[in-house]
């Protein structure tokens, strides 16, 4: 048995467009504000003040704040009668777009530890907020599509290099100094390789390429909406052809980055992840209150649903630890992701996070084995787009798991109510501990057993019901 193709009937509602501040969405517990912070950096001040719009909000919503893994912020339950109290205390902090158009294309994912990683190359806060204004100013590159991003990674111990976007710009050392190296469509070890640039260079070189893109797409029959298509059909030397500005790379190899360790008591931070990037009003205050008393007075945003707080350390780590944080890097429920649910959206119908929960219980092997969880509570997949070891996509209040996988993907097993998805789940984990080779990571190792998994999944009833 093959995997099954995605499942037909009703497909998720697609928006067309990423929430915002100026332009919030209605999903199913109201307005969802998402707030755009300029290279991740939140004052302790204004942290406090958005955890005061946010527990307004809840007087009249849910009160819930999230941590996007594009490194925003999200206020949740905003009405339409809180909305311009919150839009104007949002603008009071200089974190109000001047439009929609200009706040849509304005996705910079930058290092969350930019100048407080003393093992980074270079701190990229400078070339970032400067790329972050260019988008916000050029009318040009308004015309890109509200999904299309950018990194600027600095390297270090909370390097990026596992973020996939559209354009990237990973710092390299070299005998001229400190570097961009340019690339499209990917990963760092996967993107097409463009070239360097200087620091001072990333907003023209970013504009170029952008504007590349929206020419070069026009010209194809199925224009592509992101960069990795785009290179995949016209190539990435037609893509570097229109970029001035841009240095030579005479080593083609991707740089080494160490292993990402990012929360707890780190040289220069404390690292607070939330499960599921979701806290409430009164912990984030709690948090800006531990960044003031105890570091810098700043929050830094960060793609993994955690917050650091620059110069603070032992002193204020029990205080995160019982204000909900996560402050261990394997911690098992951070192997899961999860979007709202039923209980934040009108096309969720699943109670993912309870779900998700449950699944990290039933499968100690996997993670482990450094293997991911997803829920999602269709098959949109806001919370992680791309594939995970395992992947739960639900529909009509049952889930369809696929294995190293998107949601909406082809699945293995079809229509599980909850506690048989838990239970399937749990028979996978079984089959990777009995088979995984020494060394063999999760995505390796489910990949080699994928004649066992079909096996597996081919029974008439799910597995360990």
């Amino acid at each position: 048995m093959t995997a099954l193709p995605a499942a037909a009937g009703p497909r998720p509602r697609r928006r067309g467009a990423c929430p915002g501040a100026v332009a919030p969405m209605m999903v199913g517990d109201g307005l969802l504000v998402r707030v755009r912070v300029p290279a991740g950096v939140l004052p302790a001040a204004a942290a406090r003040r958005i955890a005061a719009l946010a527990a307004l909000a809840a007087a009249h919503g849910n009160g819930l704040i999230e941590l996007s893994h594009r490194g925003n912020l999200q206020i949740r339950g905003v009405t339409a009668a809180t909305l311009p109290a919150v839009t104007a205390g949002l603008d009071a902090l200089g974190l109000l777009a001047a439009d929609a158009v200009s706040e849509a294309v304005r996705n910079v994912l930058t290092a969350p530890a930019a100048g407080i990683d003393a093992d980074a190359v270079l701190d990229v806060r400078a070339p970032a907020l400067a790329l972050d204004a260019r988008l916000a100013a050029d009318a040009a590159l308004h015309r890109l599509p509200p999904k299309f991003g950018f990194v600027v990674d600095g390297g270090g111990r909370a390097h990026l290099a596992d973020s996939r976007t559209d354009l990237r710009f990973d710092a390299v050392a070299t005998p001229a100094g400190p570097r961009l190296r340019v690339a499209a469509g990917g990963t760092l070890a996967d993107a097409a390789l463009l070239g360097l640039c200087t620091p001072g260079a990333v907003p023209d070189v970013a504009a170029a390429a952008a504007i590349a893109f929206l020419d070069l797409r026009a010209a194809l029959p199925e224009p592509p909406r992101r960069m990795a298509g785009l290179v995949a059909a016209a190539g990435a030397a037609a893509l570097r052809a229109r970029i001035p500005g841009l240095e030579p790379l005479t080593d083609t190899a991707a740089p080494e980055r160490p292993v990402r360790t990012v929360l707890g008591v780190r040289p220069g931070w404390l690292g607070v992840a939330f499960p599921f990037g979701r806290l409430t009003a009164a912990t984030l205050e709690t948090m800006a209150d531990l960044a003031n008393a105890h570091g810098t007075g700043e929050l830094r945003l960060t793609p993994w649903r955690a917050l650091l707080l620059p110069g603070a350390g032992g002193a204020a780590a029990e205080a995160a630890r019982a204000a909900g944080g996560v402050l261990d890097d394997g911690d098992p429920r951070l192997a899961a992701t999860a979007c709202s649910g039923a209980a934040g959206c009108d096309v969720g119908t699943t109670d993912t996070h309870a779900d998700a929960l449950a699944l990290v219980a039933a499968a100690p092997a996997l993670i482990a084995a450094g293997g991911t969880l997803h829920v999602s509570g269709c098959a949109k997949g806001c919370a992680r787009p791309g594939p995970a070891g395992v992947t739960l996509s639900a529909q009509d209040g049952r889930y369809d798991l696929g294995v190293l996988a998107s949601p909406g993907g082809p699945v293995r097993a079809r229509a599980l109510d909850p506690a048989a998805a838990v239970a399937a789940v749990a028979a996978l984990d079984r089959l990777l501990r009995a088979n995984r080779r020494p060394g063999e990571d999760a995505d390796a190792a489910l990949a080699r057993l994928a004649p066992e998994i079909d096996r597996l999944f081919a029974r008439e009833e799910p597995p360990g019901a």
